[in-house]
């Protein structure tokens, strides 16, 4: 008997939600249905909300430590999780993923080093590299019968000149869960070439049946880094309760140095929000529901996309909360069906050009939200595609 109601609408809109009170600022219009930023539209487990309450009423706002609660809770979900050993001590705090990575970078390479990511991938992937004076090599994931495949031997070339090599496992936007093969590959070829592995795995507790999720750090190398948070999993990214888990002690003091010249501090809330959402039991229990939901609901958006909208290609997620759209077969260009998904279907997607050159043709959206407004935006889509007029 389903315990949590993943059904429910709740209203976002003056909230300050990024996802919803942005839509004028980002789409041109507040009357689009938002099916785009990677944050869902469901209520988190009541054992955090409960946490948050009770710190919150403690009036006990100043500096906070990243306690080792916190650490240790890490350390328990892990075991748990994936039977993945961690020492607390290889733990740090950080306020968010994409800092995490930045600060990765900036620690472990130098300028115009090469840094690896593999396109389309996460837009911060492109920046934080870019925007650090490293310089970017694509290693494009390839498309094969609807799946995504890493290009071993283009990989094992630009491993000999590589410094690091930036990994989303869980695979965001394509959904893919890398197996423990291909990481094996990964890791065996950044052995040979000195290559450091610098693994973002925020979505990894978002697995469907069928799955399985392999940490870095079950590999047999110390030049890793795994970066996550609770953020995506529970759904509660604007707390920033974000952390690495760096096994070398050099790698580490190298971070942290990093960290301490950005002024990483831990918010009051953190460590209380990692706590309650890696230990109270209510909080597993939720995610057992939260799963059966969300893969329900990739489970539904697929069918309907492929029985309704045949020219769409959908490649169905083997995790996360995102599906990833190929629209080459809509008559107009990457500008064109901006304009047109925001004119005429009233919806805010994830347009695919920032993920990658291998992306252009592609929309993301996320259907981490009730079945209702699922069904509601695969509506307004169909409408829309229904009134176009194909050539061929």
């Amino acid at each position: 008997m389903q315990e949590y109601s993943f059904d429910e609408v709740l209203e976002k809109r003056k909230t300050g939600s990024a996802k919803w009170d942005g839509l004028e600022q980002l789409f041109g219009s507040d009357q689009l249905i938002p099916m785009w930023v990677a944050d869902m539209d469901v209520r988190p487990a009541d054992s955090i909300t409960k946490a948050l309450t009770k710190r919150a009423a403690s009036g006990h706002f100043g500096y906070s430590l990243f306690e080792d609660e916190a650490k240790s809770a890490i350390q328990q979900w892990f075991l748990k999780r994936y039977d993945q050993p961690v020492d607390p001590s290889t733990i740090l705090y950080s306020s968010g993923v994409v800092p995490a990575l930045a600060h990765s970078v900036l620690a472990l390479t130098e300028e115009q080093d090469e840094i690896i990511i593999q396109t389309p991938v996460y837009p911060p992937f492109h920046h934080v590299v870019q925007a650090n004076n490293r310089k970017l090599i694509e290693n494009p994931l390839r498309l094969v019968d609807g799946r995504y495949e890493i290009d071993f031997l283009l990989l094992e070339q630009q491993m000999k000149t590589a410094r690091m090599i930036i990994l989303c496992n869980p695979h965001n936007p394509t959904g893919r869960v890398f197996s423990r093969s291909e990481l094996e590959q990964i890791i065996t070829l950044a052995k040979r070439h000195d290559v450091y592995v610098l693994s973002d795995e925020i979505h990894a507790d978002l697995i469907f049946s069928g799955s399985t999720h392999h940490p870095i750090l079950a590999f047999d190398y110390e030049q890793v880094v795994l970066v996550s948070a609770p953020s995506k999993t529970f759904n509660i990214p604007g707390l920033y309760a974000s952390y690495l888990i760096v096994p070398n002690a050099e790698t580490r003091v190298k971070i942290e140095q990093v960290q301490q010249a950005h002024f990483v501090h831990p918010n009051a809330f953190a460590a209380t929000a990692i706590v309650a959402a890696y230990t109270d039991p209510d909080s597993e229990r939720w995610l057992q529901e939260l799963l059966l939901y969300l893969e329900a609901n990739r489970d539904h958006a697929v069918h309907r996309i492929q029985s309704e909208m045949p020219r769409l290609t959908v490649i169905a997620p083997e995790a996360t909360f995102l599906l990833w759209i190929d629209c080459h077969a809509l008559p107009f260009d990457a500008p064109e069906r901006a304009n047109w998904l925001v004119d005429q279907a009233g919806l805010a997607l994830t347009h695919g050009q920032p993920f990658g050159e291998n992306a252009l043709a592609f929309e993301r959206l996320n259907f981490g939200c009730p079945r209702s407004q699922l069904d509601e935006a695969l509506n307004r889509l169909r409408v829309a595609y229904d009134k176009l007029v194909f050539t061929d």
